[in-house]
């Protein structure tokens, strides 16, 4: 075998080393929180020696990092690129976003008791979070801005404001199922999101 094919194999030996810790971690933290996670427990549910775990991941910091650099990579409600002009198609988004959280109610969960975890805290991990929000308020009130433009969206509705509401009303949805797995949300959003283009859209001209 060539020292070609050698590194290969050692790199895909530590992709799958890392893909079981931050697997693990994102159990744990879901059900404990980070405070409530050692890294210790996470090392043995990946099957990895503890200083195995921090030769990939020395700090708890990085750790909790990496997991989110998976949730978004893995997890993402709206796809859509700068230029684009979805309108109100941004509610069906969220309806298939929220369609996906039963194939890994794990990275959902972790990600809501992150938030929870670090609401009050002034942090790398919480300063993280509140720009992927405010980053996900602008990328959905441009949307609704330019579907104003379109004529596509009322006139008197607040961009802004109502991607705020948007991204409220998924997070509390997504409290509620992970408080209550048998809750049918996406049947719920889809219907939210129906109510929502109805009262949202702009009459066509001569209606």
């Amino acid at each position: 075998m060539t020292s070609g094919r050698l590194g290969q194999g050692a790199a895909a030996r530590g992709h799958a080393r890392r893909e079981r810790i931050l697997k693990a971690a994102t159990y744990f933290i879901a059900r404990h929180g980070a405070r409530g996670t050692s890294l210790a427990q996470i090392a043995k549910q990946a099957g990895v020696s503890q200083p195995g775990l921090i030769y990939h991941y020395n700090t708890k910091e990085l750790l909790l990092h990496a997991v989110l650099d998976r949730r978004d990579e893995s997890e993402q409600y709206f796809t859509w690129g700068e230029d684009d002009r979805p309108g109100l198609d941004v509610f069906t988004a969220v309806v298939e976003a929220v369609g996906r959280w039963p194939e890994d109610s794990d990275m959902v969960g972790m990600h809501t008791v992150l938030v929870a975890e670090n609401a009050s805290e002034d942090n790398a991990i919480s300063e993280r979070l509140r720009s992927a929000y405010e980053a996900g308020v602008e990328k959905v009130a441009l949307a609704l801005a330019r579907a104003q433009e379109d004529g596509v969206l009322r006139e008197d509705v607040d961009p802004r404001r109502k991607a705020m509401e948007i991204l409220a009303f998924v997070n509390g949805l997504e409290t509620a199922w992970l408080a209550n797995r048998s809750m049918p949300a996406k049947e719920i959003a889809a219907q939210w999101a129906q109510d929502q283009v109805r009262t949202l859209r702009s009459d066509p001209p001569g209606d």
